[in-house]
């Protein structure tokens, strides 16, 4: 039985006991006086919206004075009402206004929280808080958004270059130094953010794979920029078990039809990355 199904059970539950314990409270006193008859619907009715209405904290301390004040003067008291009669005038309204509280947070604030779940999903899909980037939904779209744009256009020749870093075998270091792993990817993150243009997009595709859209910027500036980005890299990378790999992809009208599914330009990087050159490609770049 999964999760949600024992909150329904529970919830179902909660309901059931909200609804029968009031009649069956008044059902057991209705033989005696209508004025404990009376008392007792009194007492459900402010239970009821009690419980519906106040906040959680103040139905507690309503249920610990109210219930302590009845106690004393039904239970200790001298009052001549049968013993039956009084506890259920003193139960009545801590047991039915917590049900009814139960009840208002598992139905009314769950189904909130329940109707923003899908939307806090959407953000956590689209969205890296940690590295504060945007994720493979996002770079999908605007990938395929710059797609069109070359295909629908080639009489203005645009294009864009697309590239990526990842944290080869990172793996294990990542299960015995979470901790650790995590502050060398949010470094890899500041150097992007540090040495990239404002015209280029940044993404985390998670995997410890960064991503890279840079649309119509010439070769020479890509170049360079690659290379203050590598050169920048390259103080981290001996501190990194299993080191970085990077490589890059030019698409323009020439080729744009083979890249336009964002899926395979990055199967086609990441087999780029699979190479051992990739390693002495950083470190040509970094020399150059």
């Amino acid at each position: 039985m999964n999760k949600n199904n024992k909150y329904n059970i529970l919830i179902y539950l909660d309901l059931v006991a909200a609804i029968l314990f009031p009649v069956i409270a008044v059902f057991q006193v209705e033989e005696y006086s209508a004025n404990i008859v009376n008392g007792l619907f009194l007492i459900l009715i402010l239970a009821i919206m009690t419980g519906l209405l106040l906040p959680n904290i103040m139905v507690s301390w309503l249920i610990i004075l109210l219930t302590t004040i009845a106690a004393g003067f039904l239970v200790l008291g001298y009052v001549v009402i049968p013993t039956e009669a009084k506890w259920f005038l003193v139960v009545a309204f801590p047991i039915e206004a917590r049900l009814l509280t139960v009840l208002r947070y598992y139905v009314l604030d769950w189904r909130f929280i329940s109707k923003n779940r899908q939307g806090i999903r959407n953000y956590l899909k689209r969205y890296n808080g940690t590295l504060k980037m945007h994720t493979r939904y996002t770079a999908n779209k605007i990938y395929s958004k710059v797609i069109s744009n070359i295909k629908e256009r080639p009489q203005l020749h645009l294009w864009m270059h697309v590239s990526m870093l990842r944290w080869a075998n990172h793996e294990q270091f990542a299960q015995l130094h979470p901790e650790e792993h995590a502050q060398y990817l949010e470094k890899l993150a500041d150097i992007l953010k540090k040495r990239r243009l404002a015209a280029e997009e940044l993404f985390y595709l998670g995997d410890a794979t960064f991503f890279i859209i840079s649309p119509e910027l010439r070769d020479d500036i890509i170049k360079q920029i690659n290379q203050e980005t590598i050169a920048e890299l390259k103080k981290v990378q001996d501190d990194l078990p299993g080191g970085l790999k990077w490589t890059s992809q030019r698409i323009d009208e020439t080729n744009v039809d083979r890249f336009t599914d964002p899926n395979v330009i990055v199967k086609h990087l990441d087999r780029e990355l699979e190479t051992d050159l990739i390693v002495e490609y950083l470190k040509a770049e970094a020399n150059d």
